[in-house]
């Protein structure tokens, strides 16, 4: 039974699995603990729950169990004695019930052998060989016999009570880093040669010749490895003989050589060995202080070639600047003639060096001061929703102008060469926004036998947003992560570097390097940006022959810019077609192992620690997929039908690995496994070994997926491979990313904590967990907008859920309400909060995390949030409820805090320009309206809208929802008559006292200003009543008349004052929708909009001279 019941490193999840599966009450196994190290979880099935409870170690080191009601029971000297104490007795022992049967650890298909790493078995034995299955150290109370049943053994004779002791401290021996041979010595020692020992100790022999037989047998191969070791000292100390530095151990090469394989040679020998290892590190070290340098210094190497292959270097300006060429965009502009809809042609230029963007039509030979556009005049970009070839541009006191691209891929283009430009000609201090390139290249132990240029450039088979421009403009942050990498760290760093310098004319300094055997990611920054960076990480996974080997694995690297997170994590996962489950269980272990982010999140893996976490490498998830079948869906481009039969897709999809993480659409072939030195896609899927064939199915092993914080902003600019980089059976992949960047402190000293009344408030939540555990829970709240850590009370009660569900709920009594360190409203709507669910009673494990954004929680009523629970890469459940963050009136926040990516926005999240320009005046904010609504504006005649219950027709409270979301009644007439004759006693806006003016109803009005906007009404609610007679408004003084009168707010308003209610749509079509944009129209601009009517022409200009 030894060991049958202990699961080492498998999580909850899978633990209750085991159980389930074995579905016999008293059913057990004991796992590692999560959160306290050195213990253990004992885990038992009842009645198809599974209980869990803890086995902890005390001083002593003794183990006992903390069962039920916390009683603790007696202690053992390890887990074989507690648990076959528990057996034997067949009783609860504070149990829910006794324990049984032990569910023994699974049995993968050979899952520590990866002979695809080695080009023949010969290779893989002695790589094994050399590192003997390196474990995680058992604690020495762990007593899991690895020898086969001791009671086999021999304790007859003289020597019965010795061998005993002997047996006894055997049994407590930690093997794991033994061979078996050895440990066979050690069992074959105690049974037979222990006698011969003590008889030649009692006969008063010197030496003991089964010791000495043990000695020899653990030190064979030792003395050759000493004499090799030696002479590769010897060599290092040659290298390091320099002039005018400490000699190193000259008598070494004179020494002779010592013979014998007994211990006293060994002996000599390890002497001296320490000796030459003592004398050298000094040497080396003086050597090192003398002549250091940069640690990733590079020599420039002049060229003797005049010229420069283009396809290595770009052009360059005579300012030795890459030269960006111009983007041209045929679009068309459409115009109103009065009902009839036109559209005229015209083409877009954008000058990226320049900062311009030239508009011509056809008919115009010369560009007049209307046609050209600098960059700093540009405002926004709104992207129609209804209709994906549409785009409203928006300038600086111009009108907006309207543009019909010929495709979605179009516009999309044009917004990012837009958003380009302005930040190429940014003079902000602050940065919010970076590029980043992310390549992954498996180098197959080659150098490269081409440039990397068009790697780095982006060039290759993808969907990449203009490769002109991206392949010529340098990125802010470049993240380049390989595997079974040829070149020494350093010599690595230096090329990149000089590759980067050469083509994109830009200086990058290293953020951090990380290697594992040929893993290796290498972080390299803007020199002018280095000054952002800060709490630099870096970690590594080994996950190959025996989690040992660092031919598989993962490295990690972290870092903040600013205020947002990052990590980067560059993993080679097990390789082969039919190894998909092992691939999924290496993916869980790096991310467990992974040694990154804040220490007190230490209980929360990598997922849910940082704003952005990318994941590249070598994943080599396959193609299931016949061969012959794959090739000829390849000839015809099927892509998609190929990609449905990804393991690495279908394990996101079936939640076994990856979850939560995104990846862009692939367009490109799969880019493994090609030819070394040519460039075509003709694949080497036959792998002739000595062992025999093996068939390699052309896979998309090389990845770049990435997971994020809600509520950030991430782009995604291109993804694919650059299949002219040769010298490796893979093909290096892209990935081009924008990411917005949070700003890291608070510019107002009034948002602190203790003067800010900003509170955030949870009104409820419910997690549905998946666990057959029934125990109470309670809620964490992290976040670095939090003084500390808030935990919440345990859960009062639980909701009926499916079977296999565990569904706790908190109520606002039970959730504390929140204060941030700052009431700063845009450093709040960066911020997110960090939530586990942790188990209250027992080892308080975490049932699963996720994150919630602060931004669009800034709301006079809750705002429901659900998102996917999860822990060490496992989806474990979900968690749903409603936040609220209330700012109060004196909430403050800082000016001008439009983000530069927000340059582009959509029609359905587009504000007004003049609600955030800075020569108008702020709206007021509905958060702060403290519940009340606004005063609506009397000058015309609107209708209030109210909630009414449509089956009774009373009135609902404020801020409540009528069933089936009905469109809100309005006022019954006498209401509306009176609301007409206020507006006949109020005075006129600016520009309209010497016109003659009727009244007109406008369909509906909204709640946070005065613009009117349309609004169906139903079909059960009668027409307004008609309206009276016009009248002729008078002044005696037109001087006097403009000084109680005011501007209007809003097109729409102004022309419902005019009586031209019918030209509203066409002013709002051909972007005159604001009055900021009227203020200078003429008669040829109305006659261009459609509005051919002289007198209305009349009309309107000489409102707009009035309101001058």
């Amino acid at each position: 039974m030894s060991g049958a019941y202990f699961h080492r490193g498998i999580t909850r999840l899978r633990a209750e699995e085991l159980l389930l599966g074995a579905k016999e009450d008293g059913s057990f196994l004991v796992r590692d603990s999560e959160t306290l190290a050195g213990a253990f979880v004992l885990c038992l099935l009842y009645q198809s729950r599974v209980h869990q409870y803890r086995v902890l170690p005390g001083s002593d080191g003794k183990l006992s169990v903390q069962a039920e009601g916390g009683n603790v029971e007696p202690k053992y000297n390890n887990l074989n004695e507690l648990i076959a104490d528990y057996i034997k007795k067949a009783e609860k022992n504070g149990l829910i019930f006794a324990m049984k049967v032990p569910v023994s650890p699974e049995r993968g298909d050979d899952p520590d052998t990866d002979e695809d790493d080695f080009e023949d078995i010969g290779e893989m034995q002695q790589v094994q060989q050399h590192h003997h299955q390196h474990q995680v150290k058992l604690p020495s109370y762990v007593n899991i016999s690895l020898a086969g049943d001791s009671s086999c053994v021999n304790v007859n004779g003289p020597t019965h009570r010795l061998q005993m002791e002997l047996l006894k401290n055997f049994s407590k021996l930690n093997l794991t880093e033994c061979d078996t041979e050895f440990k066979d010595l050690l069992k074959a020692y105690i049974d037979k040669g222990l006698d011969t020992d003590v008889t030649a100790s009692q006969a008063g022999e010197t030496t003991l010749p089964e010791y000495q037989s043990i000695i020899e047998a653990a030190g064979q191969g030792l003395k050759r490895e000493l004499e090799s070791f030696m002479k590769k000292m010897a060599l290092i100390d040659d290298l390091m003989d320099i002039p005018n530095v400490c000699g190193g151990m000259q008598q070494m090469s004179d020494r002779d050589k010592i013979h014998g394989s007994g211990i006293p040679a060994m002996l000599e020998l390890m002497t001296n060995c320490m000796s030459d290892v003592m004398t050298l590190e000094s040497k080396v070290h003086d050597t090192v202080r003398n002549y250091a340098v940069s640690h990733y210094d590079y020599v420039e190497i002049e060229s003797e070639d005049k010229g420069v292959p283009d396809d290595l270097t770009p052009f360059l300006s005579p300012l030795g600047k890459p030269v960006i060429p111009r983007i041209e965009f045929e679009v068309k502009t459409p115009t109103y003639r009065q009902t009839d809809k036109i559209t005229t042609k015209m083409t877009l230029t954008i000058d990226i060096p320049a900062g311009k963007m030239f508009a011509v039509k056809p008919s115009k030979d010369i560009l007049d001061s209307n046609s050209v556009i600098t960059h700093d005049r540009i405002v926004q970009l709104v992207k129609s929703s209804s209709d994906n070839c549409r785009l409203d541009l928006i300038y600086d006191t111009k009108k907006k102008m309207t543009y019909i691209f010929n495709s979605a891929l179009v516009r999309e283009n044009f917004c990012h060469q837009i958003l380009q430009m302005k930040n190429v000609h940014s003079k902000d201090i602050e940065v919010d926004q970076i590029s980043i390139f992310i390549g992954t290249w498996n180098m197959g132990d080659s150098q490269p036998l081409s440039g990397i240029a068009p790697w780095l450039r982006c060039k290759g088979c993808s969907k990449v947003k203009d490769p002109q421009v991206l392949g010529m403009i340098p990125h802010d942050l470049y993240v380049i992560g390989t595997q079974e990498s040829a070149q020494t760290e350093k010599d690595w760093v230096n090329f990149l570097k000089k590759n980067i310098k050469n083509h994109f004319m830009v200086e990058v300094e290293v953020v951090e390097v990380c290697t594992l055997w040929g893993i290796r990611l290498v972080i390299l920054l803007k020199k002018d940006l280095m000054h952002n960076i800060n709490r630099v990480q870096r970690s590594t996974v080994r996950t190959g022959i025996a989690n040992a080997l660092g031919n598989k694995g993962g490295v990690g690297i972290s870092f903040y810019f600013r205020g947002t997170s990052f990590c980067f994590v560059n993993t080679h996962l097990t390789s082969g077609d039919e190894r998909n489950a092992r691939r999924n269980q290496n993916f869980k272990d790096i991310i467990k192992g992974l040694s990154l982010g804040q220490k007190h999140l230490g209980l929360t893996d990598i997922t849910n620690q940082f704003h952005h976490l990318f994941w590249l490498g070598d994943l080599n998830y396959r193609v299931e997929e016949d061969v012959q079948v794959l090739l000829r869906k390849l000839e015809e481009n099927d892509l998609k039908s190929l990609l449905a039969k990804d393991q690495l897709r279908r394990s996101q999809k079936e939640h076994k690995g990856f979850n939560g993480f995104q990846e862009a659409e692939i367009s490109f072939k799969p880019t493994y496994r090609l030819p070394r030195s040519e460039r075509k896609w003709s694949y080497d899927w036959k792998k002739v070994k000595k062992t025999g064939v093996r068939i390699n199915t052309p896979s998309w092993c090389d990845r770049v997926l990435w997971r994020s914080y809600p509520g950030t902003y991430i782009q995604n600019l291109a993804y694919g491979c650059a299949d002219s980089v040769l010298g490796s059976d893979h093909r290096p992949v892209f990935a081009l990313f924008n990411t917005g960047i949070a700003s890291d402190f608070v510019m107002n000293r009034d948002s602190l904590a203790e003067e800010s009344p900003t509170k955030i408030v949870f009104q409820q939540i419910e997690a549905e967990l998946i666990t057959y555990c029934r125990q109470t829970f309670q809620l964490e709240f992290q976040s670095t907008c939090l003084p500390e850590v808030v935990t919440s009370k345990p859960n009062s009660r639980f909701k009926d859920c499916s079977q296999g569900f565990t569904c706790p709920f908190w109520g606002k009594q039970e959730i504390p309400t929140m204060k941030p360190l700052f009431g700063d409203e845009d450093f709040l709507k960066e911020q997110h909060i960090l939530i586990s669910v942790r188990s209250k009673c027992g080892d308080n494990e975490s049932y699963g995390e996720c994150v919630v954004e602060m931004k669009g929680k800034f709301d006079l009523m809750p705002q429901v949030f659900e998102f996917e629970l999860l822990h060490q890469g496992e989806v474990t459940g979900n968690l749903r409820g409603q936040l609220q963050v209330l700012t109060g009136p004196l909430a403050v926040g800082r000016k001008n805090s439009k983000k530069s990516y927000e340059l582009i926005a959509l029609d359905t999240e587009y504000h007004d320009p003049e609600l955030w320009h800075p020569e108008s005046p702020k709206m007021e904010r509905r958060e702060r309206l403290s519940g009340q609504l606004p005063q609506l504006d009397t000058a015309l005649p609107v209708y209030e809208v109210i909630d009414n219950d449509p089956v009774t027709g009373a009135r609902l409270p404020k801020g409540s929802k009528s069933p089936g979301d009905r469109p809100p009644a309005l006022l019954p007439h006498r209401m509306q008559e009176e609301t007409q004759n206020s507006w006949s006693k109020t005075q006129p806006y600016m520009g309209q006292a010497s016109l003659q003016t009727r009244q007109v109803l406008p369909a509906s009005s909204t709640l946070l200003g005065s613009e009117v906007t349309s609004h169906t009404k139903p079909p059960d609610i009668p027409p307004p009543p008609l309206r009276k007679k016009s009248t002729v408004l008078t002044y005696p003084d037109h001087g006097m008349r403009y000084d109680s009168l005011k501007r209007p707010t809003s097109v729409t308003d102004w022309l419902l004052g005019l009586s031209l209610p019918e030209y509203i749509e066409r002013f709002i079509k051909n972007g005159f929708d604001t009055m900021h944009f009227v203020t200078n129209l003429s008669c040829d601009d109305l006659a261009e909009i459609g509005i051919d009517n002289p007198l209305h022409q009349k009309r309107i200009i000489s409102s707009l001279r009035d309101m001058k």
